[in-house]
C-alpha cells in the first residue's frame, strides 16, 4: 500500500504516493481534515458533527457522516482501509510525519532544543524547514468550527515560530534578508508588537535608525487606532535605547576581487526614458493649469521614479510641493499619508470628518497664494479616510490651483481605487500608464548600474528585465554580487550565464506579484510549471480544481498584466516572471510536481509533447503508468518530438519494470 500524505497548512490536499486524492466536495473535505488532525485515535459522531456544523447542525448530519465517509473511502482508494470504523466512531490511520502539521510542531520543538542547547544555526535551519511547509493560511479551502478553531491554533504556531527565527537570526548578526522579510510581518501582522520591536532593531543594527523612529511610530499609531493601546516596555525601552546611543555604522560590503574589476553597484533611481510622460507633467507645471494626473504601472516600472523627476521640475519653478508616500505598514492608520503630506501630523487628536475637512481647508489656504503640487505616491496602500480626502480633493481641482498627482499600482478587486481612478477621467485627468521600457533605455540602465558602458553579452541580458527598470538593476546587481562581471576594454561583459537569473533577481519579481491575492499566486505557480502559454483546463487537471474555479484568479492575474491572451490559451505577459515563479516552487518539490503535471494532463487528453516535457523535468524513476504510456503513444511521440521520446525510451529500458513484451516495443521504437 502506498503512503498516505495530507496537507493542512495551506489548502486540505491528500497524495496516496504521488498520486493526488479526490477529496471530494467541501463538507467530505472538511470531515476529512478533522480525522487527518486527530489521525490514529477515534473521533465520535457527536465530535465530528460539532467540528463541521457548530450548533447548527441539520437532522440529516448523522447520516451524511455516514454518507461523507463512505465517499472517502472510495476516493482514497488503494488507502481506503485506512479510514476505519468503530463502535465510538472514525479513525484514520497515519504514518508518523504523514501529517505536514505534526512535521511543522516537531520541528519547532527541535529548533527550541538546538536554540536552548546553543546551536543557533541549526535552530534556524530547523525553523525554515518548518516555516516552508506552509502554503498559505492553514485549511484555506475548509470550513467549520474545528477548522475556524485549529487554524487560529497553528497560526499562532506559525507567528511564533517566525518571531523565534528573527531573534535567532538578529542575534548572530542579521542577514541581507531579515528587515525584507520583518516588513513583511510587520506587514501581515500589524499588532503583533514582538515583529515591530524586531523589525526596529535590525534596522537600528544596519545603520537606518531614523527609519528604525519611523517604526516604532507607525507601530505606536497602529495599536493605539485599532487597540487603544500603548506601546508595550520592550518596544519603548528600544526606543529610548536608539534615541540615547549612537547609530551603528551599517556593516561594509566586502571588496571585490582584484581579478574581477567589477565596480560597486551604486544608488538605484535616476529616471530613464519616460520623455513624453516627462513633457506632459512639465507642460501643466508651466502652465499652471489645475489638473489631476493618475501614473500607474506594474511594480518597479518607475512610477515613483517619473514622479519625483516631475515634483523636481515643479520646485525649480518656483511651485509648492507636498508629497506623502503612502506604506503597507501605516494603511491601517487614518488620514496618514494625507497629513504627514502637508504636515500636519503634530495637529490635535479629533473626528475623522473633521480631520478631512482640516485638510482640505489647509491646501484651500496653501492655494491661497499660489499653485500646490500635491503628490501621493503608491496610494494603493492609503488608508480609506485618505482615498476619501483625496477624492474631495479631486473635486476641489475645478476652482483651486491644484495639481493633484497620484502613483499606484493596478490592484484588481479594488473598488475604491478604480472609482478614484474612473474619476480621473470624469474630471478630465490625465491617465498616465507607464510601458516596459525598450531595449536602449534598460541598456542605459545597465551602464548606469555597473559604472561603464554595457558589452555585447551584457546587453544581450536586456530581454531579461521584461522593460522593467527595477528588474533591470536588480539583475545587474546580483551578477556584480555574484563576481560574474568583467570589465573588458572600458565596456561591462558576463559570462556565458544568459539562462542564469541571479537569485536577487527572481526575487524581487516574485515580491512584485505579492499583492495578487494567494489564490492567483497559486493558480500561477502551477501554470509557470506547465510552460509560457497554457489552457485553463491544464492547470484545472494539474490542480484537481475545476475551470470555474480557477477563473477568478486568473482573472485577476490578466487584470494585473501577469498573463495576457494567447489565441485559445494564456500566456505569460514576460518569461522572467513565469521563471521566478517556477524558481519559487522549492527545487525538491519540482521533479514530483512536473510527474503530476504529465499524468494530469496525459489523463486529460493534454498535447503529447507538453507531456512528454514534464516527464523529462520529473524523476529518474520509472513507474508502471510511464511504461504504459510511452507504450500507448511512442509512435506518435517518436514523430512528433523524436529527441524526447528517445530519452523516456532510454530512460524505460534501463529500468527493470518492464515485461518481456514492453521492452521488445520499446526497443523497436528506439531502434526505428
Amino acid at each position: 500500500m502506498r503512503r498516505l500524505r495530507v496537507t493542512v497548512l495551506g489548502p486540505v490536499r491528500a497524495w496516496n504516493g504521488e498520486v493526488e486524492i479526490d477529496l471530494g466536495p467541501a463538507r467530505r473535505r472538511a470531515l476529512f481534515a478533522v480525522l487527518a488532525a486527530n489521525a490514529n485515535r477515534p473521533v465520535t459522531r457527536t465530535e465530528l458533527i460539532r467540528a463541521l456544523w457548530g450548533e447548527s447542525a441539520p437532522s440529516t448530519a448523522a447520516g451524511n457522516i455516514y454518507t461523507y465517509v463512505s465517499g472517502l473511502r472510495r476516493g482514497l482508494g488503494p488507502a481506503g482501509g485506512l479510514l476505519r470504523s468503530g463502535r465510538t466512531g472514525y479513525t484514520l490511520r497515519l504514518e508518523p510525519g504523514a501529517l505536514d502539521a505534526d512535521r511543522f510542531e516537531r520541528l519547532c520543538e527541535a529548533a527550541g532544543a538546538a536554540a536552548a542547547a546553543g546551536r543557533s544555526g541549526e535552530a534556524v535551519a530547523l525553523l525554515d524547514e518548518a516555516l516552508a511547509l506552509w502554503h498559505g493560511e492553514a485549511y484555506a479551502n475548509v470550513t467549520g468550527l474545528f477548522a475556524d478553531l485549529d487554524r487560529h491554533r497553528l497560526t499562532e504556531l506559525r507567528i511564533a515560530a517566525a518571531e523565534r527565527r528573527a531573534r535567532l537570526v538578529l542575534a548572530g548578526g542579521g542577514d541581507d534578508a531579515l528587515i525584507a522579510e520583518l516588513t513583511g510581518l510587520v506587514r501581515d501582522h500589524p499588532l503583533h508588537e514582538p515583529f515591530h520591536e524586531l523589525l526596529m532593531g535590525a534596522l537600528h543594527r544596519a545603520g537606518r535608525g531614523t527609519e528604525a523612529l519611523d517604526v516604532f511610530h507607525a507601530a505606536r499609531r497602529v495599536l493605539t487606532a485599532e487597540l487603544g493601546v500603548e506601546p508595550g516596555p520592550a518596544l519603548r525601552g528600544l526606543q529610548s535605547r536608539i534615541l540615547a546611543e549612537p547609530t551603528p555604522a551599517a556593516a561594509a560590503a566586502p571588496a571585490a576581487s582584484a581579478a574581477v574589476a567589477a565596480p560597486a553597484v551604486p544608488p538605484r533611481g535616476a529616471l530613464v526614458g519616460r520623455d513624453g510622460d516627462l513633457a506632459l507633467l512639465a507642460g501643466l507645471l508651466g502652465a499652471g493649469r489645475s489638473a489631476i494626473v493618475w501614473i500607474e504601472g506594474e511594480p518597479g516600472i518607475g512610477k515613483s521614479a517619473l514622479l519625483d523627476a516631475a515634483l523636481d521640475e515643479a520646485r525649480a519653478r518656483g511651485h509648492r510641493v507636498a508629497r506623502g508616500v503612502a506604506e503597507e505598514l501605516t494603511s491601517r492608520i487614518p488620514l496618514h499619508v494625507m497629513l504627514r503630506a502637508l504636515a500636519l501630523e503634530d495637529a490635535p487628536h479629533e473626528d475623522l470628518a473633521t480631520a478631512v475637512d482640516r485638510v482640505l481647508d489647509h491646501v484651500r489656504t496653501l492655494t491661497a497664494t499660489g499653485p500646490l503640487v500635491l503628490a501621493v505616491d503608491h496610494l494603493q496602500w492609503a488608508d480609506e479616510v485618505s482615498l476619501l480626502a483625496w477624492e474631495r480633493l479631486a473635486a476641489l481641482t475645478r476652482w483651486l490651483p491644484l495639481l493633484l498627482v497620484a502613483t499606484a499600482r493596478p490592484e484588481p478587486g479594488r473598488r475604491d481605487l478604480a472609482r478614484l481612478r474612473r474619476g480621473v477621467s470624469t474630471r478630465d485627468g490625465h491617465l498616465i500608464r507607464l510601458a516596459p521600457l525598450p531595449a536602449p533605455d534598460i541598456e542605459q540602465i545597465f551602464g548606469t548600474t555597473v559604472g561603464v558602458p554595457p558589452g555585447a553579452t551584457l546587453r544581450s541580458l536586456a530581454p531579461l528585465a521584461a522593460g522593467n527598470p527595477l528588474y533591470a538593476r536588480e539583475l545587474v546587481a546580483g551578477l556584480v554580487a555574484e563576481d560574474a562581471v568583467r570589465v573588458v576594454d572600458g565596456l561591462a561583459e558576463v559570462d556565458a550565464r544568459a539562462d542564469d537569473m541571479p537569485r536577487s533577481l527572481l526575487d524581487t519579481v516574485r515580491a512584485s506579484l505579492d499583492h495578487l491575492s494567494p489564490g492567483a499566486r497559486e493558480a500561477l505557480r502551477y501554470a509557470a510549471l506547465l510552460g509560457g502559454e497554457f489552457a485553463v483546463a491544464e492547470v484545472a487537471a494539474v490542480t484537481g480544481r475545476s475551470p470555474f474555479d480557477l477563473m477568478a484568479g486568473l482573472e485577476e492575474a490578466v487584470a494585473a498584466d501577469v498573463l495576457v491572451a494567447a489565441g485559445s490559451e494564456l500566456a505569460f505577459r514576460q518569461p522572467v516572471l513565469r521563471r521566478a515563479l517556477a524558481a519559487g516552487i522549492p527545487a525538491a518539490l519540482r521533479p514530483t510536481l512536473h510527474r503530476h503535471a504529465a499524468q494530469a494532463l496525459a489523463e486529460n487528453g493534454g498535447a503529447l509533447i507538453r507531456i512528454a516535457e514534464h516527464l523529462l523535468a520529473g524523476p529518474p524513476e520509472v513507474d508502471e503508468w510511464l511504461v504504459g504510456w510511452l507504450v500507448a503513444h511512442g509512435d506518435e511521440l517518436f514523430r512528433q518530438a523524436p529527441e524526447a521520446g528517445r530519452e523516456l525510451v532510454r530512460r524505460a529500458l534501463a529500468s527493470r519494470r518492464l515485461s518481456q513484451a514492453q521492452r521488445a516495443t520499446l526497443a523497436a521504437l528506439r531502434d526505428g
